[in-house]
């Protein structure tokens, strides 16, 4: 009787101690990364200041665009876009997944009759970011984008009038960099500088520059 009162004893003893150890389990079970705080589907809007111009040597006169220096400048403006997409964890700190940006821009500058613009602009990519505990996150994006053009109104030369209206769209290269944090964890923010270069736009290489700011949710 002494021996099972004894085992009984013991019994009781070891039962805080199993409930504390596996309570410690949980703890480190619930543990979050970083990178997991950073990942799953999000949806952001955004606002941006944009400049289009062509960085190359250019030596003739054209239209619809001014010259300062050896770069063409095609003007700036101001526009609105959306971007979705999926972060998955690749590490303790490192997400990686793919994005999808689309633009639209008042980007209009006018020289003798004819206006250039640049309404819309689309790129979808990969984006890696580096999470700094729950709230921060630094990203990159690199991409394929397509730039619309456009090109309207009418132009006097040697007396003659002629009409203008091309409106195309061209491919190139979407790179990125910025940081993001975040408010909750569904609700952040993002500061973000963009560049792009669309090849062969009626002769000229254009490169667009953005500074946009976005607020975003990730589920």
């Amino acid at each position: 009787m002494k021996k099972i009162v004894l085992a009984l004893a013991m019994a009781g003893a070891c039962m805080p101690v199993a409930a504390h150890a596996q309570g410690e389990y949980e703890e480190t079970d619930d543990y979050v990364t970083g990178a997991e705080y950073k990942s799953g589907f999000r949806v952001e809007g955004r606002v941006f200041y944009e400049t289009i111009s062509d960085p190359a040597e250019i030596r003739y006169e054209g239209i619809y665009y001014y010259q300062v220096g050896e770069t063409v400048e095609f003007g700036n403006g101001i526009g609105v876009g959306f971007e979705a997409g999926y972060d998955f964890p690749v590490g303790e700190n490192v997400t990686v997944g793919p994005y999808f940006t689309y633009d639209f821009s008042s980007l209009e500058t006018c020289e003798e009759g004819v206006c250039f613009t640049a309404p819309e602009y689309w790129a979808t990519g990969l984006q890696v970011g580096l999470a700094s505990g729950d709230t921060g996150l630094l990203y990159g994006k690199l991409g394929y984008g397509q730039q619309t053009a456009a090109l309207e109104g009418s132009f006097a030369d040697g007396g003659v009038i002629y009409d203008v209206d091309a409106r195309d769209t061209f491919g190139g290269y979407n790179f990125a960099i910025g940081y993001e944090h975040g408010f909750s964890e569904t609700i952040y923010a993002r500061g973000e500088f963009g560049v792009s270069g669309n090849n062969d736009v009626w002769g000229y290489d254009l490169q667009r520059l953005i500074f946009g700011i976005s607020t975003g949710a990730r589920f």
